[in-house]
């Protein structure tokens, strides 16, 4: 669970995130912060919650390089299932591929053929 750290001050209006499962340390904007955190408590039952996906947002931005409204706007307004499908084909992207999210069964590689490819 992220531990949010929010001690903005009049000169230094950021926001830092610790994720200790993930040992990741993040610097954001404290408005864009408000925005996205506004948007998770109106949609999530728990304030918890909402603190994830904020944190998970924020982590995807940082990781692909894509600004967190944007990515926010890729998640507004649609149902709860489309947005996990959004979130997990993010991290996806930057986990082990060992450890999908979203993936009941995890395909098996063609081993005679995957020994030949380098990586």
């Amino acid at each position: 669970m992220p531990q949010i750290l929010d001690n903005r001050t009049s000169l230094d209006q950021t926001v830092k995130i610790f994720d200790s499962f993930y040992s990741l340390t993040l610097q954001i904007n404290g408005d864009e912060y408000d925005i996205v955190r506004g948007y998770f408590v109106s949609i999530c039952s728990t304030k918890n919650i909402a603190n994830n996906f904020t944190s998970v947002l924020f982590r995807i931005s940082a990781e692909t390089g894509i600004n967190a409204l944007e990515l926010l706007d890729q998640v507004k307004g649609k149902k709860k299932m489309e947005m996990n499908q959004i979130f997990a084909y993010y991290m996806n992207s930057f986990r082990s591929k060992t450890t999908l999210y979203g993936i009941g069964t995890v395909p098996k590689p063609n081993l005679p053929v995957a020994r030949n490819i380098i990586q």
